[in-house]
């Protein structure tokens, strides 16, 4: 009974252990589990990015007319501001009168002064006319006689030229014949070959008539016509003899035939020189006789002094008029046009700039709504794409007339939209918006899901399976891709050894790294 008591205990106590260490086991994967990062993972979804743009803008003038005054008269008063609203009636400025009246008479001197001052270029210019045609006609005399004289010379270096020419055509034509090299190797080696062979017997038998010759002529018993025969009969042998080939004729006619041609070909080597320095001796000396024609043609500097001051005479009547036409206004000065005053140049005291004095807005005609848009946002907006433009409480469809980069920041771009006529006011604000949407993607997370590395590549989490203490686990594995294309919400990656089977993790309560074990929100 007391064995079996303290087995019940034993077992009791081994219960109570196995209990506390599953116990403890729990605690462990609780605690362990409690400190894995908590994550949201998706499937990637088959969308179109879209793509919104907005930014604000002012409505601003579509035509513009600029007020002139005479620059330098003086300014005795400005009656209109910037943003005045302006009719033909309406009292822009006032000249200073007296500074006025003083610009009149200073133009009226000027005037008098130039108009002299012409009048003796005038009579100037006749009397110089008269010598410059002299000069002209005489440089043209000049200029004929060097023609003559030049192109004589060019022709008989010319002649001469197509004598040697003709003489040396002539002596081709009739070359010296030679015998070729090979039939007088020929020739040698059968002389050679004969005097080796029948040439010993030839002088043998020579020797022998020779002797007969002799004898004969001196035997007085010998009748005439057997010394003729034996005359005869040496005559004849001596005939057969081979004479050796001898060439020394053709080839000294040869050489100087060749000397002959060499000659011609030096004469005209010579004529072809001196046909080029006479051709350049001519040209020249016609240059520099043409060069005397065109100077003695120049116009003299006074003609164009003379129709300067015609010009500048014309300027200063014609400025003088408009003085006056100022004067016969008592100076005030008024828009052509009613509109809104937008610029003003000219101060009281101060003297008139060059340029317009005020410029004013024509607001019969239509306004333009002006915007700027960053590089990013032009990316999706493109002259003549349609957009809508909130004026107030109204928003309407419109179309991107005008698209540049900005003058001022290259970073920047000018968008300007026509509104239709009586729409809009001047300087009223308004949103230009643009929405675009892209091209069906098969593979899109959210934004959150996307992220960069230092070296401004991009990648994602994927989860995966993985054995670990707790069983199967869930690991977040980084992943490298492209990103196709995004907005302020979705990223579309190429679908590049990722697959659409496999979640992406796009929430995290902790810092994700490649591997880390992860468990999903509950």
């Amino acid at each position: 009974m007391d064995l079996w008591r303290k087995q019940k205990k034993i077992a009791a106590a081994f219960g109570a252990f196995l209990g506390f260490m599953l116990l403890c086991t729990l605690i462990s994967r609780a605690v362990y589990a409690s400190g894995l990062p908590r994550v949201t993972a998706e499937y990637p979804s088959r969308m179109a990015i879209t793509h919104k743009v907005e930014a604000e803008g002012v409505v601003q003038q579509g035509m513009e007319y600029a007020v002139h005054a005479l620059g330098g008269l003086r300014c005795r008063a400005v009656y209109a501001h910037v943003g005045d609203q302006v009719t033909p009636e309406t009292l822009l400025f006032e000249v200073d009168l007296e500074d006025l009246q003083e610009q009149i008479a200073e133009q009226e001197l000027a005037i008098r002064k130039l108009s002299l001052t012409i009048r003796d270029q005038e009579e100037n210019a006749g009397r110089s006319a008269e010598q410059e045609k002299i000069q002209e006609e005489r440089a043209r005399e000049d200029y004929d006689r060097t023609q003559e004289r030049t192109q004589g010379a060019v022709d008989q270096a010319k002649e001469d030229l197509a004598a040697a020419r003709k003489t040396l055509e002539d002596l081709q034509n009739h070359p010296v014949k030679v015998t070729p090299e090979a039939e007088r190797r020929k020739a040698l080696e059968e002389y050679e070959a004969w005097e080796s062979g029948e040439g010993i017997l030839w002088a043998q038998r020579e020797q022998e008539l020779k002797k007969i010759l002799e004898e004969t002529k001196g035997d007085p018993g010998k009748s005439e016509e057997e010394k003729a025969a034996a005359e005869q009969a040496y005559a004849e042998h001596l005939a057969k003899k081979k004479k050796k080939p001898d060439y020394s004729s053709e080839d000294s006619a040869r050489q100087e035939w060749e000397k002959q041609a060499a000659d011609l070909k030096s004469r005209i080597d010579a004529g072809e020189q001196s046909l080029s320095e006479a051709r350049k001796n001519r040209d020249d000396a016609l240059l520099e006789a043409k060069r005397n024609v065109a100077d003695a043609g120049i116009p003299s500097a006074a003609d164009s002094s003379l129709e300067i001051n015609r010009l500048e005479l014309s300027v200063l009547k014609e400025k003088l008029e408009r003085y006056k036409e100022i004067r016969e206004k008592e100076g005030r000065v008024y828009p052509e046009s009613g509109g809104v005053i937008t610029r003003i140049a000219v101060s009281p005291g101060e003297r008139i700039p060059d340029g317009a004095s005020m410029v004013y807005a024509d607001l019969d005609s239509p306004f333009w709504f002006h915007t700027t848009l960053s590089k990013e946002q032009k990316k999706y907006v493109n002259q003549g794409d349609t957009a809508k433009l909130a004026l107030g409480k109204k928003v309407r469809e419109v179309s991107v007339d005008y698209v540049a980069e900005s003058e001022s920041n290259p970073e920047l771009f000018e968008v300007t939209v026509a509104l239709p006529k009586g729409q809009g006011t001047l300087g009223q604000s308004g949103v230009f918006s643009v929405q675009t949407q892209s091209e069906i993607y098969s593979f899109c997370i959210p934004l959150s899901a996307l992220y960069t590395d230092t070296n401004g590549r991009n990648y994602v989490y994927l989860i995966r399976e993985k054995s670990g203490i707790l069983g199967k686990e869930l690991a977040a594995e980084q992943v490298y891709v492209r990103v196709l294309d995004k907005n302020d919400r979705y990223a579309a990656l190429e679908e590049d050894g990722i697959g659409s089977e496999r979640k992406v993790i796009v929430d995290a309560d902790q810092l994700l790294e490649d591997g880390k074990i992860v468990r999903y929100k509950e």
